[in-house]
């Protein structure tokens, strides 16, 4: 990639061979050096250098590798206008003329190592090459002896001098900048095909396009010397590069200066694909709403900028070579290399008491709430999914003092579980091994059951019983709730019209729809639809709302169950009193039932919680409204719930949720007891 073109006459020792060739080329035109292309390269590779560093492109060690290469073509192309300058001041000069065709040659020597560099932190491999010595050694070599021939030639003239006209001559190693050359050029090659599968198809072609368009620029220069379109045409490739690969928008926060969730994702991506060992520190800043509403868009942008700034300084005083990422809402992820595992603890403390301690943000003193978490790749996370589950399952914990190592939480979490959560899903629907439970009620006025819930449980022959807080929030994720929805509403019709549930002087089967359900377009229609096929009355199905679904502000929602409501069905709020409670809302559904939360229902922790229940209790009566008390465990809390004026008890005083057969035999033990004592 080394063409000269510094000169008319050209020479590789005696043997004027430049010189024949151009003198024969009929189309070879004026052999004015046309320095024109190279000042639109100039002016290319400036305006991006420019806004890396406006645009706070600094962080992350590609975009430091892209701009490393940027930055040499860009003085490549300036030391090569230089040298076309003085070449035309004849005999005149040798200095400037060594000094910035030797420049040149050094800066060009050092565009395809830089181009070798950025391939290899493109693909997430660099730590396959600097855990080997050996490798590092090989890589630096040519590039250190063709410094080396450059150093000599100021003394030797090895490898250019200029004649006693100041014609620019080759020397007998000139070679030495072709063989550099080809070897990076292959090198790159060779690594960006091994590692392709860490690149998407389009990022791959974007990288490997340079390749054959500068190959085709150094064969149109050979072939028409006065034309300088090498460093143009590697400004135009480093630009679409920039806009294609890189991408500044996507990847880099404007707030913060951090690379963004798209490039967080990447590079887990290339992690698993390269086999790379590293440690992820989460960092959560879990009152960022409180924040955000006190201070301020932009003051709180300020604040989490800051917050970036310091996590980068403790890095730097840590001596801690990581990457670091912000993904919005107040989490910051760090990647930390493998080499610096045994330094992560103590950095993760000190993060932690300096946010929790107090953060001094324009002079004052700002409580921040902070969650910091290490985790260990490929240990404790193997995978994109666990990594992003952890995180989200991270960022549900209440906040505590201390460091949150994975593995302390992981077995709470069942992260092993939610990891293949989708296909366990997919797969208990296909072979139906869902199955719906009943938890009967207590009707306080009639002293009997005669209501019962109908709750959904999982069962695998590989993990057991899965909970349902595990699972029904990944349904409502991927969709899977609105089939498992259709599940459990046919299992109770199914149910219903059976001839051994006549038997059971059960009234009503409470059925759940979750906040996703409720936003189906066409649910009245199919819950009718189902209802229909078994000959099942509406009123004899109670659909529960829960108290964060009835919070939701969805016009689609109040459509679903006014149309309901218009068929014959009743609605309960379920879990009143979690933290969503909205009066007036719950005022314009129409419920007919409140079911009152556990942590309502625990009076004997606290007489607080007995004076909240009475007057709970007193304003749902008020509005006409039946109450179910949910969690009750023992007689003496279910008889205060009965004097405060409870309709109906739910909880494991009567029984757990059994299976259908279970539940059938418990109801008719109770109805046998009760014509016992009668």
């Amino acid at each position: 990639m080394f063409i000269d073109k510094k000169s008319e006459k050209v020479t590789v020792g005696t043997v004027p061979v430049m010189t024949f060739v151009v003198k024969y080329m009929p189309w070879r035109g004026s052999m004015e050096k046309i320095v024109y292309f190279d000042y639109a390269a100039i002016v290319i590779l400036g305006v991006l250098i420019v806004s890396f560093i406006t645009r706070k492109m600094l962080k992350g060690r590609l975009n430091r590798d892209f701009l490393f290469l940027v930055v040499t073509a860009f003085l490549t192309t300036i030391f090569d206008v230089y040298a076309v300058a003085f070449d035309r001041f004849g005999d005149n000069f040798y200095v400037g003329k060594y000094v910035f065709h030797t420049l040149y040659l050094l800066f060009h020597s050092c565009t395809l190592p830089f181009y070798l560099i950025f391939v290899i932190g493109i693909t997430g491999s660099a730590h396959k090459t600097t855990k080997n010595p050996s490798y590092k050694i090989l890589m630096a070599l040519p590039l250190e002896f063709e410094v080396f021939m450059l150093a000599l030639n100021l003394f030797r003239h090895v490898v250019f001098h200029f004649d006693e006209n100041g014609t620019y001559v080759r020397g007998s190693f000139f070679w030495v900048n072709y063989v550099v050359a080809l070897f990076y050029l292959v090198a790159a090659v060779i690594h960006l095909i091994h590692y392709r599968k860490t690149l998407q198809a389009g990022r791959f072609a974007s990288i490997f396009i340079m390749i054959p368009a500068i190959i085709l620029a150094v064969a149109v220069q050979f072939v028409f010397p006065e034309l300088l379109i090498e460093s143009f045409v590697i400004s135009i490739c480093s630009l679409y590069v920039c806009l294609v690969v890189i991408r500044p928008e996507e990847n880099i926060d404007s707030e913060t200066g951090l690379l963004r969730l798209p490039a967080y994702v990447d590079t887990i991506r290339k992690a698993e694909i390269t086999k790379r060992h590293m440690v992820f520190v989460f960092i959560d800043i879990s009152n960022f709403r409180t924040l955000n509403r006190s201070l301020g868009y932009r003051s709180s942008s300020s604040l989490f900028l800051e917050v970036a700034k310091m996590i980068s300084e403790e890095c730097q005083n840590n001596r801690i070579h990581a990457e670091y990422y912000y993904i919005g809402e107040g989490k910051y992820r760090l990647i930390v290399e493998n080499n610096d595992r045994p330094l992560v603890p103590e950095f993760a403390k000190t993060i932690q008491k300096k946010l929790s301690d107090g953060f001094t943000f324009r002079e004052i003193e700002i409580s921040l709430l902070a969650n910091v978490s290490v985790a260990h790749w490929p240990e404790n996370l193997q995978d994109e999914k666990g990594v992003m589950l952890f995180g989200g399952q991270f960022d549900e914990l209440n906040y505590r003092q201390g460091v949150i190592y994975a593995k302390e939480i992981m077995s709470k979490k069942n992260f092993d579980i939610l990891k293949d959560l989708d296909g366990i899903l997919e797969d208990a629907l296909t072979t139906r091994k869902f199955e719906v439970y009943y938890q009967p009620i207590y009707s306080l006025k009639k002293k009997r059951f005669t209501t019962a819930e109908a709750l959904i449980r999982l069962k695998t022959e590989e993990h057991g019983f899965i909970p349902p807080d595990l699972f029904i929030p990944v349904a409502e994720q991927n969709g899977t709730i609105h089939r498992i929805g259709r599940f459990v509403v046919e299992e109770v019709c199914r149910f219903i019209a059976s001839d051994e549930f006549k038997d059971l002087q059960i009234d009503v089967i409470d059925v759940n729809l979750s906040a996703i359900q409720c936003l189906e377009k066409n649910l009245a229609r199919e819950i009718s639809m189902i209802l229909g096929t078994y000959n099942i009355r509406p009123e004899q199905i109670n659909l529960e709302i829960t108290e964060t679904a009835a919070a939701f502000e969805q016009n689609e929602m109040l459509t679903n169950i006014e149309n309901l409501s218009a068929r014959g069905f009743h609605f309960s709020l379920d879990d009143y009193g979690t933290g969503y409670s909205n009066i007036s809302r719950a005022i314009e559904m129409p419920l007919s039932v409140v079911k009152l939360d556990k942590s309502i229902t625990k009076i004997d922790e606290n007489t607080k919680f007995y004076a909240i229940g009475m007057n709970t209790i007193r304003m749902i009566k008020d509005m006409n409204m039946d109450i179910v008390a949910e969690g009750i465990e023992d007689e003496e809390t279910l008889r205060k719930f009965e004097e405060m004026g409870c309709d109906y008890i739910q909880g494991f005083y009567f029984s757990k949720p059994l299976p259908k057969d279970e539940f059938i035999q418990f109801i008719h033990e109770q109805l046998k007891k009760q014509e016992e004592q009668n």
